[in-house]
């Protein structure tokens, strides 16, 4: 299973998304686009943010059919015509890694532990 973000913004300006966008999501998925769930970020900055998680062989063919499905759903989906996509990526994990490992604290899960030989 791959999770893919997709970033949207509005065509017209104040455009709200319709409310509880992730179900109006995931109740427009077909069977062979492989959807398994999906969740909103409506405040993410710049821009609202979809969580599509897809079952794919590949990340290059999970991001090209959460691209196909959402940008079907936005076309066919009365509510979401004033939005269009920006992106639908894998999201870079590598920052909040670096974010944990650096952050200040004691040893422990997410922190490097003592030399167990000194």
């Amino acid at each position: 299973m791959h999770l893919i973000h997709a970033a949207f913004r509005p065509l017209v300006p104040d455009a709200v998304l319709p409310p509880h966008p992730s179900e109006l999501f995931l109740s427009a998925a077909r069977p062979d686009e492989r959807v398994e769930h999906v969740v909103t970020h409506p405040h993410a900055r710049p821009h609202p943010v979809i969580g599509v998680f897809l079952l794919a062989d590949s990340l290059d063919e999970a991001e090209s059919r959460a691209e196909a499905f959402l940008r079907r759903v936005l076309t066919t989906e009365p509510s979401l015509t004033a939005w269009e996509l920006v992106s639908a990526t894998v999201p870079l994990m590598t920052p909040l890694y670096e974010r944990l490992l650096s952050s200040p604290g004691l040893a422990g899960q997410n922190r490097p532990r003592p030399i167990p030989s000194t």
